[in-house]
C-alpha cells in the first residue's frame, strides 16, 4: 500500500547528532560549553543554581562562614599562617601620611599631629597605629568586612563583623532609597562572650569607617575571601589525618603470619580489647588485641608462613598531593605556594619575582581599600577636629594627601638595587619612587642624608686640621669616595714611593 504525501511528510525523521553521547548519573545528553545547551542539560538533570540577590545569599551563609573562618584561625596553623602572612605583606611597617597641600608648613604640622595621634589612636589604649592597621586588615581577611568607630573623644574603636547586627536587621546595615548606607546597628558582647542583639545601638554612617569588599553590586556585607577554599582546607586536614593514622597503624604491625585456621588461632592467642565493644564493631576479632614482647620467636609448622611488614610511607605521593592542595588553597587571596609554605627551595629568582608580582596585585587591592575606607576617613576627621580646636588653620585644599603604602618586597637586595639603579639612569623611575619601594619618605630621607653629609664634612675637616692629612668626607657618610686620575680615593695624596712608581 502506497502512503500519501502528507503522511510521509508528517513521519518524524531520525535526528542526527554528531556530539559524543555520554552518561552522567544515568542521564544521557550532549554537553558543550557553548550556547544554551549546557543550561538545558542542567535543567533536565535537576541541577538548578539558586537565583537571588547577593544580600539574600549572605543572609543565610555569612554568619556560618565567619564562624568557620574564626575556627580555622584558632585551630589550623596553615590558615592562620596564610592570613597573618597576607596581612603582613599588605600592611608591612605601616602606612605613612604625606600631606600635599600648597602650604609646606601646614603639611609638616598636620603630619606631626597625625604621627602623635597614631602612636595611640584606640580608645582601649594599647594598640599603636600600625597594630590597628594590621588588626583591621586581618579582620577583613578573616571575616570579609569590619568597621572602625569614630568616637566623640577623638579616639577610634575597631569592632568585629559579628557586632554589626540587631534583632530586627540581621545584616546590621540600614540602607536608603538608592542603597546608600544611612546607619549601622552595633551590638556589644555580653559577659558570657556572645552578641547581645537586644542591646544594639544605632550609629550614623558618618561616624563609622565601614570596610567591605562585596562580590556583587547587590551586596553590602561580605564573606571571608577564602571561603571558596574552605572545602579544600577540610580535605587537607583529612589527608594529613589519614597519613598520620596510617603511620600509627603501620608502626603497630611487625609481622604477618599465614597459617591454617588463622582466625581461630589468632582468637586463642589474643585477649579482650578494653577500648572496644562488640556493639559497634564487626566480627569478634575487632574486639581482640595482641601484645607481643620484644624478640619473641614464632615456631610454625610445615606449610605455615611468616613475613615482615614493610615500613614504607603509606602514601608515596603525599608531599606532592599536599603541595597541590596548598597551591589551590592560596588562590582566593592571590598567595602563591611559596608564601603559603614559606618554601622557596623549588623556585629561582625569576620565578619568585613573577609570583610575587602577581600576589602584589592582590595586595594592592586591599591596600586601596584600607586607604579609602579607613585611613583617609580617619585623617580627614582628625583634621576637621584640629581645625575646630585652632591647632591647624583652615584651608581649601586640605583634602590633598596620600599614603606611602608598603610596596613590592625586594626578593634579592643586590639585584633589586641594580635594577632600580638602571631605571634611575634611564629616567624610568624617580628617586622618590625608589624610596617608596623601601617604604621610605623622600623628604625625611633627604633631611637625614643632608645631616649626615654635613657631619661627615665637619669630621673630615677636623682630621685634616689635626693631622694635616686630607681625608675624603664620603667615608663618614656611607658614600663611595670619588677616584682621582691615579685611581686612588679623592682627596688623598699619593705617597713618595707611589709618585716614583707612577
Amino acid at each position: 500500500m502506497t502512503k500519501k504525501k502528507s503522511e510521509t511528510a508528517a513521519t518524524p525523521q531520525p535526528r542526527v547528532v554528531r556530539n559524543r553521547r555520554i552518561s552522567v548519573d544515568g542521564h544521557r545528553g550532549y554537553y558543550t560549553s557553548f550556547g544554551y545547551r549546557a543550561a538545558r542539560v542542567a535543567n533536565r538533570e535537576g541541577r538548578a543554581p539558586i537565583a537571588a540577590a547577593g544580600s539574600r545569599h549572605l543572609e543565610y551563609d555569612r554568619e556560618k562562614l565567619i564562624n568557620q573562618s574564626r575556627e580555622f584561625m584558632r585551630d589550623n596553623a596553615i590558615y592562620k599562617g596564610m592570613i597573618n602572612r597576607a596581612a603582613s605583606y599588605i600592611v608591612g611597617s605601616g602606612f605613612k601620611l604625606q600631606a600635599r597641600t600648597d602650604d609646606p608648613d601646614w603639611n609638616v604640622k598636620s603630619e606631626t599631629l597625625w604621627k602623635y595621634f597614631w602612636k595611640n589612636p584606640g580608645i582601649r589604649g594599647f594598640l599603636s597605629g600600625q597594630q590597628l592597621e594590621k588588626t583591621v586588615c586581618r579582620e577583613l581577611l578573616v571575616a570579609g568586612d569590619t568597621a572602625v568607630l569614630k568616637l566623640q573623644g577623638g579616639k577610634v574603636q575597631p569592632i568585629e563583623a559579628e557586632q554589626i547586627t540587631s534583632q530586627r536587621q540581621k545584616s546590621g546595615v540600614n540602607l536608603g532609597r538608592f542603597g546608600n548606607i544611612t546607619s549601622f546597628n552595633v551590638c556589644p558582647y555580653s559577659a558570657s562572650g556572645f552578641i547581645s542583639a537586644s542591646k544594639s545601638v544605632n550609629i550614623k554612617a558618618e561616624d563609622v569607617c565601614f570596610l567591605s569588599n562585596p562580590d556583587r553590586p547587590s551586596s553590602t556585607r561580605s564573606v571571608p575571601p577564602s571561603q571558596a577554599a574552605f572545602t579544600m582546607l577540610h580535605r587537607i586536614n583529612d589527608v594529613c589525618d589519614s597519613e598520620a593514622i596510617a603511620w600509627q597503624m603501620l608502626a603497630r604491625f611487625a609481622v604477618a603470619i599465614t597459617q591454617k585456621d588463622a582466625a581461630e588461632t589468632a582468637y586463642l592467642t589474643s585477649r579482650d580489647d578494653p577500648n572496644k565493644s562488640g556493639d559497634d564493631t564487626e566480627g569478634d576479632l575487632t574486639t581482640r588485641l595482641h601484645e607481643l614482647d620484644y624478640a619473641l620467636i614464632f615456631h610454625g609448622e610445615s606449610g605455615e608462613e611468616i613475613k615482615g611488614i614493610e615500613r614504607n610511607i603509606p602514601a608515596k605521593n603525599f608531599s606532592e598531593t599536599l603541595r597541590t592542595f596548598l597551591r589551590v588553597l592560596g588562590l582566593p587571596l592571590g598567595l602563591p605556594l611559596e608564601l603559603v609554605l614559606l618554601d622557596w627551595t623549588q623556585s629561582n629568582y625569576s620565578q619568585s619575582r613573577a609570583v610575587m608580582e602577581q600576589a602584589y596585585q592582590t595586595f594592592l587591592d586591599w591596600q586601596l581599600l584600607l586607604d579609602s575606607g579607613f585611613l583617609s576617613k580617619v585623617y580627614m576627621w582628625k583634621v576637621a577636629q584640629w581645625i575646630s580646636e585652632g591647632v591647624l588653620g583652615e584651608r581649601g585644599d586640605l583634602v590633598k594627601h596620600e599614603w606611602i603604602k608598603p610596596t613590592f618586597p625586594w626578593i634579592d637586595q643586590l639585584k633589586e638595587a641594580q635594577a632600580y639603579g638602571v631605571k634611575l639612569d634611564r629616567g624610568m623611575a624617580t628617586h622618590a619612587q625608589v624610596l617608596k619601594s623601601l617604604n621610605q619618605d623622600r623628604d625625611e630621607m633627604m633631611e637625614a642624608r643632608e645631616a649626615e653629609i654635613k657631619d661627615a664634612i665637619e669630621r673630615a675637616k677636623k682630621i685634616e686640621k689635626e693631622t694635616g692629612q686630607k681625608v675624603p668626607y664620603e667615608i663618614f657618610c656611607g658614600l663611595k669616595p670619588p677616584k682621582t686620575d691615579a685611581g686612588r680615593p679623592g682627596g688623598s695624596e699619593p705617597a713618595a714611593a707611589d709618585k716614583e712608581t707612577d
